[in-house]
């Protein structure tokens, strides 16, 4: 919990000093973005890279598997990727190629961890900077971030962090739309985690000149989901090629679902669907923005059949980093009202973040392994 309130005073101290420095053209105010983005994301490395490996659910079971390759032959490393995709055996053969090809520079699991953390927080840097055009913006950005994403791509997956990190790659085609080299970036992410092949439709979707419509039509869709909601999993999990997310999709049903999550991100879209109408003028980027969010909110149901399945769902809610503050930048224009709101958001996330309490220690901290390693 201490580790990200800190992060988000350093975050909101940035913003102030950035924000105070010389703007006299759009230029100068552009590289002061910039470099906010930049001295937040060197912040947000060093929080991922230097946790101890107790921290998250998965760090210390990656940590072992690091250590596993090193005794693993290259003979071993190629004749999985035949086990994995001829024989059907084991998963996703390109992340122990990563590991070995990376053990040839470095045998250091934390030097691992920090490769992990700069791959994806320099992708996501830069979506942060080419959807967002407010230092408050990023702020805003991160504040979420921090509340939403922070317990899987800061502490938990390395796998699909990277492969995440492709996705937004991937968006520069989208814009350019170029398929075949789309489809190169997601089948070389796919070698990391399948789950990312999910991500392929969204190159046919994004550009979608009919956001308000789409949108409109996941509010009525979403219900519907509860009810048809196992198919689809079952469907996606196929589609995926992922037997833990068939397990997912057979779980028994979740009761409790991520409900502030699904309050979080309906209540956003339909802000969104209000700021759309009020927009007086669209950005390029916009449709791509809001049809990402509109299928996360079909997809949240998921979540209810099992919590694991928003995995696959934050491949799209992942957007709502830089839909909220479009959103808020075309309700309230005014700045002394945008500010006002600003706050009032970040004294919630902060609420929230101090509710979950997620513990945290440094590298050089003690912190006790979970239960199901000891």
């Amino acid at each position: 919990m201490e580790i990200q309130l800190l992060v988000l005073v350093l975050a909101l101290l940035g913003a102030w000093y950035y924000s105070s420095l010389p703007a006299s053209t759009p230029i100068r105010e552009n590289r002061n973005r910039k470099n906010y983005i930049i001295f937040v994301c060197i912040i947000l490395i060093l929080q991922s890279a230097l946790r101890h490996v107790a921290v998250g659910a998965d760090t210390y079971a990656y940590y072992l598997k690091f250590e596993e390759i090193k005794l693993t032959s290259w003979q071993e490393i190629w004749e999985n990727f035949r086990s994995v995709y001829v024989l059907g055996e084991g998963k996703d053969a390109g992340y122990p190629l990563i590991q070995k090809v990376f053990q040839l520079f470095s045998e250091e699991y934390r030097i691992f961890l920090f490769f992990v953390a700069v791959i994806f927080f320099s992708s996501l840097g830069y979506f942060i900077y080419t959807q967002t055009k407010h230092i408050s913006d990023v702020f805003v950005a991160i504040a979420i971030y921090e509340v939403l994403f922070y317990s899987f791509f800061s502490i938990t997956g390395l796998r699909q962090t990277l492969a995440t990190a492709f996705t937004f790659w991937g968006l520069h085609f989208i814009r350019q739309r170029k398929l075949w080299q789309y489809t190169l970036l997601l089948i070389c992410a796919a070698f990391i985690h399948k789950s990312v092949l999910l991500f392929y439709p969204f190159y046919f979707i994004a550009r979608l000149n009919r956001p308000r419509q789409l949108l409109s039509a996941s509010f009525v869709i979403f219900p519907f989901m509860f009810v048809f909601g196992r198919s689809v999993a079952g469907i996606m999990a196929l589609l995926s090629a992922q037997d833990n997310y068939m397990g997912y999709a057979l779980s028994e049903a979740n009761p409790t679902g991520a409900v502030d999550f699904s309050i979080f991100l309906l209540g956003c879209g339909i802000l969104g669907w209000i700021a759309l109408r009020n927009a007086k003028q669209r950005d390029n980027d916009m449709p791509i923005i809001y049809n990402a969010i509109s299928i996360a909110i079909i997809f949240t149901p998921l979540t209810w059949i099992d919590s694991s399945l928003m995995r696959i769902v934050q491949y799209f809610s992942i957007f709502i980093l830089v839909f909220l503050p479009y959103v808020i930048n075309n309700l309230f224009r005014d700045y002394q009202t945008r500010t006002v709101v600003i706050l009032v958001l970040t004294i919630l996330f902060v609420t929230v973040i101090i509710m979950r309490n997620v513990d945290y220690a440094f590298m050089w901290e003690q912190m006790q392994l979970d239960s199901n390693y000891l």
